[in-house]
């Protein structure tokens, strides 16, 4: 598989790197590599920086790695891009817990002191191994939690947070497993985005390994339930 420019050229890829997409991320690389590179086409090209987080080959949904991260994460800072407000949007991504269990903070938006207003998506997996997702509005927070229980769990699931109109869905392996009525608009959060912590708040940040990361603004990807993708997005 081969890359050129901003996407694959090459057999395996499916659409889905289009105006709508604000952040991609393939997490390919070599074995124990640092850079993580965004390739979305509808959204400024953020550079995402690295702790206790490398490209790792020893486990990949795509291509040929996939990110490991050790009590680590990357993270970017705040940007335009990450302004849901009532737009639909859908963010979607591969997750291996790699066998790990108890409280793990998975990606989101905050600042370092976990202040309300720096927040708008926060996903963690609870101490009990169940998974859920807060978004937030002024007034407060609207939960999406997971019926599966991922305490030790290992290989690649598929999630995908998806706003459809005044209803919010979280997929597990493309089956529904919460709905929940949409804040609107959704806050504006002010703090940085990571994916393996959440935002700037170091505590409980994941072991996991991470594969094809995309934020999409402007667009429900998904209605109902679905196939997960078989390929990476070009």
């Amino acid at each position: 598989m081969s890359h050129f420019g901003l996407g694959y050229i090459s057999g395996g890829g499916i659409p889905g790197n289009d105006a709508f997409t604000k952040v991609l991320l393939h997490m390919d690389g070599s074995n124990g590599g640092t850079t993580f590179t965004d390739v979305a086409v509808g959204g400024a090209l953020k550079t995402w920086v690295p702790t206790n987080a490398v490209t790792s080959t020893a486990s990949a949904k795509f291509g040929p790695s996939s990110m490991l991260t050790t009590s680590g994460f990357i993270t970017t800072s705040d940007h335009a891009d990450f302004t849901l407000g009532s737009s639909d949007f859908t963010l979607d991504c591969w997750i291996d817990f790699n066998g790990t269990t108890g409280l793990a903070n998975i990606l989101g938006q905050s600042d370092s002191a976990g202040g309300a207003d720096s927040q708008s998506i926060i996903m963690q997996r609870s101490s009990l191994g169940l998974l859920f997702v807060l978004l937030r509005d002024s007034a407060g927070f609207q939960s999406l939690s997971a019926t599966t229980n991922f305490n030790g769990s290992s290989g690649f699931t598929h999630f995908a947070i998806v706003r459809n109109g005044s209803t919010g869905r979280l997929y597990v392996n493309g089956i529904q497993e919460a709905s929940t009525s949409m804040p609107n608009p959704m806050w504006d959060g002010t703090g940085a985005w990571s994916i393996g912590r959440l935002g700037a708040v170091t505590s409980s940040p994941s072991s996991f390994y991470f594969d094809e990361f995309r934020l999409s603004v402007g667009t429900a990807r998904w209605t109902s339930n679905f196939t997960p993708p078989s390929g990476p997005y070009i």
